[in-house]
């Protein structure tokens, strides 16, 4: 029985796919607000790394409170639809694939693997929202964007990107996110262990 038990208290919850959907859409919040940075070539090119060092805490958030198997594919598959680019929503789930099958193999919860998981989950992405939409599908996009007066930034910002710019973008993408992840992993150590004292005092 106690095998069949602890099987049950690793499988998600409706209670913890409903705080991983709240969670992400946080993140999605943050996605959204990126329209501001279409003001010029230089922000919209480095959107990837403001999200990198945002996203951080709440993807450490969710993959220390549900620790269980499913949880970041849920926040993929939230994150990919409301990204709604085709690419973006293949490499943003395949980076949710990557993320389950590193905490099944290294651990839930391990902060190792989250961290590594959340570069590769942002790396992803950034090939997914900048790199090909905007240095290898420009013109679409530009088209797209045709009735907000965006276009011509969008066309600039491309230019640079078809250069070694694209790669400074992905190593600053790769450094962000590892500032993103420890970021997040100094907030959820706090909330733990403030939690941990809480308890103590609790038991006092």
């Amino acid at each position: 029985f106690l095998p069949m038990k602890t099987a049950n208290t690793n499988k998600l919850k409706i209670k913890d796919i409903i705080t991983v959907v709240l969670l992400a859409l946080i993140n999605v919040v943050i996605f959204f607000a990126s329209f501001l940075l279409y003001a010029t070539p230089i922000t919209i090119i480095l959107m990837p790394v403001f999200f990198s060092l945002l996203e951080g805490v709440i993807y450490f958030i969710i993959g220390t409170k549900v620790k269980k198997p499913g949880a970041f594919f849920i926040y993929s598959v939230v994150r990919a639809i409301m990204g709604g680019y085709l690419p973006y929503i293949l490499l943003f789930i395949f980076s949710g694939v990557i993320a389950e099958l590193l905490l099944w193999k290294i651990g839930y919860g391990n902060g190792k693997a989250l961290t590594v998981s959340y570069i590769i989950n942002q790396v992803f992405a950034a090939f997914g929202s900048t790199v090909i939409p905007y240095a290898i599908a420009a013109k679409a996009m530009a088209d797209q964007a045709v009735s907000d007066g965006r276009q011509d930034n969008i066309l600039k910002a491309s230019e640079i990107l078809q250069s070694w710019w694209s790669v400074a973008l992905i190593a600053g993408v790769i450094a962000a996110a590892f500032i993103g992840a420890t970021m997040g992993k100094r907030v959820v150590k706090k909330h733990l262990t403030a939690q941990c004292t809480m308890e103590e005092c609790n038991d006092e």
